[in-house]
This record gives C-alpha cells, structure tokens and sequence, in this order.
C-alpha cells in the first residue's frame, strides 16, 4: 500500500469534502475518490459515511488515529535506510513540513519538471531524524536535500541571512500576514483585533518541533520589544494536523493569513474552532523558506534549485506594485 494514501486519507478526514481535499492535494477528486475506496476495501472497514461534510465511522476514527504514527514510523524506517552506505545519489530528500507536497504548490510542479529531465530521479519527503539539528543543519549535513526556514518580519518580504554555504529560495506560498487564532469561546474572540500588548497574559501554543525554532524566536523578540516575555507551551504531536483541527482552549495559536488563493489545508479545520484576529498595533510578516545547498555539485539539485528560484520570482514579480 502507499504510505501517501495515508496523507490523503488524514487530509479529507480534515476537510469533510473530496473538493477541497483534493484541490490542497494537488490531485483530481476522481483520484483521490479512488484512493479512498481502495484503503477502505485494503483494510476491510468503511471509512466515512456519506453525509455532507463527510463525517468519519468508528473505523474511520481508529485510522485517523494511527494514519499519523504509520506515516511517522515510514519516516523513521527511512532515515535508517539512509544512514546505511549509500550506492547512488538519484534522489531528492525533502523535509516534510506539515504536508509540504499539499501547501508549497510550487514544489509539485519542480518535482515534476525534475523528473521529467532526470530519468530515474526519486523525490521523497521525510521527517526529521533524532540527530537534534535544524534544517539548516541537516542541510550543512548532507542528511538531507530541502529543508525549511520560517521567520516573523515587519517589512514584507524579506531575505533570510543563512551561511555561505546555504542557499534560502523564498516560499510565496508561505508568506502572509501573522495574525492569531483565539478560541471562539475567548473573551478575546470579541474583540476583533488585537494589539499585541494585549497578549501578555495569555498563553500561546506552538508544536514541539524544530521547524518552528527560529519562528520562536523571532516572536520572543517582538514581544519584548513591547513590554513582556511571551507564556508559550510547546505542544509535541505526532499529527500536525490534529494540533490544529483542536480547540486551543485558553491558548492562542500564531497563524499566517496568506494569499485567499492557496486556501491551506490548516484553514478549515481551524475556522471550526477559532477566530483569526489581526494585530491592529502593527504588522508583522511570516516568510518561509526552502533551504539548499549553494553548490551541490549535482546537475539534478542545481536544476531544482533554479526551478524553485523561477517560481519565488514569478510570484514575486506578481506581487510587485505597478509603476506609476
């Protein structure tokens, strides 16, 4: 069975719409509805009851259950694969952040094109390994191809200073407005928006992992600048998508509200339980990006480099402001 069936699966679980989930999968709803009835007939159960929004059987919620740690466990089975000696050097290994395939559209059509001129190539998204390095690191590393930056600015977009021997190609798809979820049930959640001084006695939650160090630290910062040291709790979860399909409760999750026409596949799931409300003290900007190695020496990661550059400036040059 492939493991990306598992993917799919946890994405519809989220939207409750063959649409919408197929749309953020990148794939055909004819596919995916495919994809979904041979799981279903593999594992013997019926997974979802055809109600609108879809909602899960008791066997579909056992999946879902497992669905995260199955896709964990091939991650894990794979970075030992690769710490054995390596024959070859026919494959691209990609972090996975939070689906990366699902929310950088760009990098699907990169896949693609790299494949197309690269006969054999494997492209494979993986999780980081128990090494205890950033993505940068694992970069620097050789332990992987792509890895991932996010950062908090004030001044849209920005560049990302990394050493000499990384290269960071920005993520238009990543970039938006930072902006916080509040339980519909907040007082907060009345307000409308928010000064960010306005959080010093609240508790924000973030994952425990280490894609969001930097993204930690930079709002530390711009907390301090006005006033106090943040109350964060780090949440660790197997299943990104759970951590956000789940009422934060007391606490406050920190959100991009980036470009209407990506619809993340985080949207839905948190619009059932949180208000997005925007900080009216002042903008900030989250900017993410894919992190390569400057000089690879490897015709088929320059030319995946130069694609996700084209695709950065085509976005760029997009967003740019008409000349008077």
């Amino acid at each position: 069975m492939d493991i990306e069936v598992y993917r799919e699966f946890m994405a519809l679980a989220a939207h409750k719409s063959f649409v919408s989930a197929a749309r953020d999968l990148n794939m055909s709803q004819p596919s995916l509805s495919r994809h979904m009835n041979a799981l279903s007939n593999d594992l013997g159960c019926r997974l979802f009851y055809d109600t609108r929004p879809l909602s899960l059987t008791a066997a579909g919620e056992v999946v879902l259950k497992h669905a995260g740690k199955i896709i964990g466990d091939q991650a894990n089975m794979l970075a030992e694969l690769r710490a054995l000696p390596a024959g070859g050097s026919d494959r691209i290994l990609i972090l996975d952040l939070l689906h990366t395939n699902a929310l950088y559209v760009g990098i699907n059509e990169v896949v693609a094109r790299a494949k197309e001129r690269f006969a054999g190539l494997r492209v494979e998204f993986v999780n980081m390994d128990n090494s205890g390095l950033g993505g940068q690191q694992m970069v620097d590393a050789g332990k992987v191809d792509v890895a991932f930056e996010t950062i908090i600015s004030e001044n849209p977009p920005t560049e990302l200073h990394v050493s000499d021997s990384v290269e960071a190609i920005w993520i238009p798809e990543f970039h938006g407005e930072l902006v916080a979820g509040v339980s519909r049930t907040s007082p907060l959640a009345a307000k409308g928006q928010l000064a960010l001084a306005d959080l010093a006695q609240s508790r924000f939650i973030l994952q425990a992992n280490r894609y969001s160090e930097r993204f930690r630290e930079d709002f530390i910062a711009l907390c301090r600048e006005v006033g106090f040291y943040p109350n964060i709790t780090l949440v660790p979860t197997d299943n990104p998508l759970e951590f956000y399909a789940t009422d934060p409760g007391d606490g406050i999750h920190l959100l991009t509200k980036v470009d209407r026409k990506y619809k993340p596949l985080m949207s839905d799931m948190l619009k059932q339980h949180v208000v997005i409300l925007p900080f009216a003290d002042k903008k900030r900007y989250v900017d993410a990006f894919a992190l390569m190695d400057s000089d690879p020496g490897r015709p088929d990661l320059e030319y995946f480099a130069e694609l996700l550059r084209e695709h950065a400036e085509r976005f760029r040059s997009a967003d740019a402001p008409a000349d008077a």
